[in-house]
């Protein structure tokens, strides 16, 4: 997308990419190891931790969703009331 190298994952890769082995204890609020740049139906977004939480902003960096748990972050709807979890298939990832 814009000439960039994109890739996709898996759900599982995108766990091992964020090395959320590393973090058992942490099952049910993974920390974001890595941030990231992503695009969801041609459009550009990034998700990065701000105000001791984790956001995904659009391309402008308007905030499209925040959460302090990353996880639950990943799980909220915000796309045609499907999440980056439930749309990981149609995401693709800039490397």
């Amino acid at each position: 997308m814009d000439g960039k190298n994109v890739t996709k994952m898996t759900w599982q890769q995108f766990c091992k990419y964020q090395r959320w082995d590393e973090f058992p204890e942490r099952k049910d609020n993974p920390p974001m190891t890595v941030d990231f740049s992503f695009w969801i139906d041609g459009a550009m977004y990034y998700c990065t931790g701000e105000d001791h939480g984790y956001i995904i902003a659009d391309k402008d960096w308007n905030r499209i969703g925040y959460n302090k748990n990353f996880l639950m972050l990943l799980e909220t709807p915000f796309w045609n009331e499907k999440s980056f979890h439930d749309r990981i298939d149609d995401i693709l990832f800039e490397e």
